[in-house]
């Protein structure tokens, strides 16, 4: 596979690069004051239970038809800017309701105009299940026209526990530094990931088929990444809500304990090392598995500059593991369908 050494070497360097950028160029500056008081209003039921304290707040229900919840309207709001959030975050056996956005969470809103109670969400941070003290921060725009801006600590519609402490909310600028940096890193591995997929078009099997597959996995993935971490959530809600309503047969499905997007970064990188096996046939595994192993790296090291997306290494792993399920299946197959695919 031709490019083989330098697409390694311009991984290495791009990481390299973007973890230094990542760690040591600041993002955001504080323009002002801390934008939360110490006066809180409360809304609970017999079954529920709420302690606030300076600087901690802790809320308990076993009522999943009540929302139960500590919040505050904003008194200077920072119209047309942005804002930062930070927490620390616990929760105790948090169990959500019918809907994906039944969860424990902390939300920051704004009022509908003309709406009576209805509030969009500005910037929401969930917890389910059972999660020990972790660090939230999210950065989130107010829109020069919102009315009323609403900060809420919340089961909604959901039962167990939720603790916060240290939390900080405050307006902030994005640094120049920073949006240069992120530009240039961002088309780096734009063009990285460009020369490596053209690579392996020059491989033995060049059939019209077998090049289609890969661009597609490809692109699936590339856009995967790319979504903004609240569209993605969005979408993955809206699938979940699909196949509750699809049919009474799918509810053990959508019942089990797994994460949709989870389940779509195995798929895909599955599907994409099966093909590129397949492409790559005189190539050597090590060297697919490599291909596998930066683009699983790359795009993780790339959500670095996403909004709403965070890096993980259980990803990576996930799509590794896919990357070589695939690779395998290919191996198995390929003795088998050599003669078709020559003739595709």
């Amino acid at each position: 596979m031709p490019l083989f050494k330098f697409n390694c070497i311009f991984f290495i360097l791009l990481a390299v690069v973007t973890l230094l950028a990542h760690f040591h160029i600041e993002r955001f500056q504080s323009t002002g004051a801390e934008l939360l008081t110490t006066s809180w209003s409360t809304r609970t039921s017999g079954k529920s239970q709420i302690d606030i304290s300076k600087d901690f707040i802790r809320i308990s229900s076993n009522d999943p038809k009540m929302v139960t919840s500590a919040f505050q309207y904003l008194q200077q709001v920072p119209y047309g800017q942005l804002a930062m959030f930070s927490a620390e975050i616990k929760s105790h056996n948090v169990i959500k309701g019918a809907h994906p956005w039944n969860t424990a969470r902390i939300a920051i809103t704004q009022k509908i105009d003309g709406i009576h109670d209805q509030y969009l969400p500005l910037a929401i941070q969930s917890v389910i299940g059972t999660n020990e003290w972790k660090t939230y921060q999210e950065h989130f725009y107010i829109p020069p026209d919102a009315k009323i801006v609403r900060f809420s600590v919340e089961l909604h519609h959901a039962t167990g526990s939720l603790e916060i402490r240290n939390w900080r909310l405050y307006p902030v600028i994005q640094l120049t530094l920073y949006s240069w940096s992120r530009d240039i890193i961002l088309y780096a591995w734009g063009g990285f990931f460009m020369i490596l997929i053209g690579s392996c078009f020059y491989t033995q099997q060049k059939k019209i088929l077998l090049r289609f597959l890969l661009i597609s996995f490809f692109a699936a993935i590339i856009i995967g990444v790319s979504l903004p971490g609240d569209i993605k959530t969005f979408i993955f809600e809206n699938i979940d809500i699909q196949i509750d309503n699809a049919n009474p047969l799918f509810s053990p499905i959508s019942a089990l304990p797994w994460d949709l997007s989870k389940v779509g970064h195995f798929v895909f990188f599955l599907g994409f090392g099966l093909v590129l096996r397949l492409t790559a046939s005189n190539t050597s595994t090590w060297k697919v598995l490599t291909i596998i192993i930066m683009m699983a790296c790359g795009t993780e090291l790339v959500q670095i500059y996403v909004d709403g997306r965070t890096p993980l290494v259980s990803d990576v792993l996930i799509d590794t593991m896919g990357g070589t399920l695939g690779v395998f299946f290919a191996r198995i197959a390929y003795p088998f369908n050599l003669k078709y695919w020559n003739h595709i």
